[in-house]
């Protein structure tokens, strides 16, 4: 498992009760308490160790995502990756926010959705996904090196490869 972004100016402001209406079922106050949860949660990196039941229950509702089977469900897929926190951000982003807000979390949806948005999180995820992929694949190229005796030519311009150690001839076909 890899570790997230930390990106604690997305946390200021606080969302205010000021910028939201109440529901029949959330008073301002809970929208605003759990918006400013979500918005730490995604400031800390999308810490899987953080997926919280009380997140997961809200977030599932929002921005267009389905529940999952559980909330492990939910984190697994989104918050072990970093090409799974891109797909929760960029969900996040592209999300429509229908609905009004005397029915709805869309006034918190939107908010969150902006501070994402401006805080260009997913293009710095995408080039962390870049950057591990290239760890990765320089560590495999010198697994492979070191497999088959290659090292490079003091130019830099090349590999130099070992002598065979097969000193066979090759036999003449006639």
């Amino acid at each position: 498992m890899n570790e997230g972004i930390s990106f604690p100016k997305l946390r200021l402001p606080p969302i205010q009760t000021t910028d939201l209406t109440a529901t029949e079922w959330a008073s301002v106050e809970d929208k605003a308490k759990l918006g400013n949860a979500i918005l730490c949660f995604i400031a800390k990196g999308m810490p899987a160790h953080a997926w919280s039941h009380r997140l997961y229950s809200q977030v599932s509702n929002m921005w267009g995502f389905i529940a999952h089977f559980n909330q492990q469900c939910f984190g697994s897929l989104h918050f072990e990756t970093t090409e799974g926190r891109i797909r929760f951000l960029e969900q996040i982003v592209n999300a429509s926010c229908p609905g009004s807000p005397r029915w709805t979390w869309c006034d918190v949806e939107a908010i969150i959705q902006c501070r994402v948005r401006d805080s260009r999180l997913v293009d710095a995820y995408r080039l962390q996904e870049k950057q591990e992929m290239e760890r990765s694949e320089r560590a495999q190229l010198d697994a492979l090196m070191a497999k088959y005796s290659v090292r490079p030519v003091s130019s830099g311009t090349g590999y130099l490869l070992p002598k065979s150690s097969d000193n066979r001839e090759q036999l003449s076909l006639i």
